[in-house]
C-alpha cells in the first residue's frame, strides 16, 4: 500500500513525465508549489488526473472535493490520500 509520502512522490513524478513531453526538460518541483507555477494548463491537469485515477484505482473529486480546491500538489496529494483511506475504511 502506499504510504503519504509516497503519494506526492508519485503526483511529482507524474507532473514531470507531463512536463518533460511539453517543454523537453525536467522541472524542480516541491510539495507547496501551485500546479499553474509548475506549468500545468487545464489540459494537462486532466491527463494527470486520469493518470492518477488509473495509477491509484481511485478519483478524489466528489461531493466533499472540488477541483477548484486544488491549488497545489500538496492538496492534491491530500484529496487522493484521503480517497484512499476513505476507500480502505469501506
Amino acid at each position: 500500500m502506499l504510504t503519504d509520502k509516497d503519494i506526492p512522490d508519485l503526483i511529482v513524478r507524474e507532473i514531470r513525465s507531463l512536463l518533460l513531453d511539453q517543454e523537453g526538460e525536467s522541472a524542480s518541483l516541491a510539495p507547496e508549489d501551485t500546479l499553474a507555477s509548475v506549468g500545468l494548463n487545464s489540459l494537462m491537469l486532466a491527463q494527470l488526473l486520469i493518470q492518477l485515477e488509473e495509477t491509484l484505482g481511485v478519483d478524489p473529486f466528489g461531493e466533499d472535493v472540488s477541483i477548484a480546491d486544488i491549488r497545489s500538489i500538496a492538496d492534491l496529494a491530500n484529496a487522493y490520500e484521503r480517497a484512499l483511506t476513505a476507500e480502505a475504511a469501506a
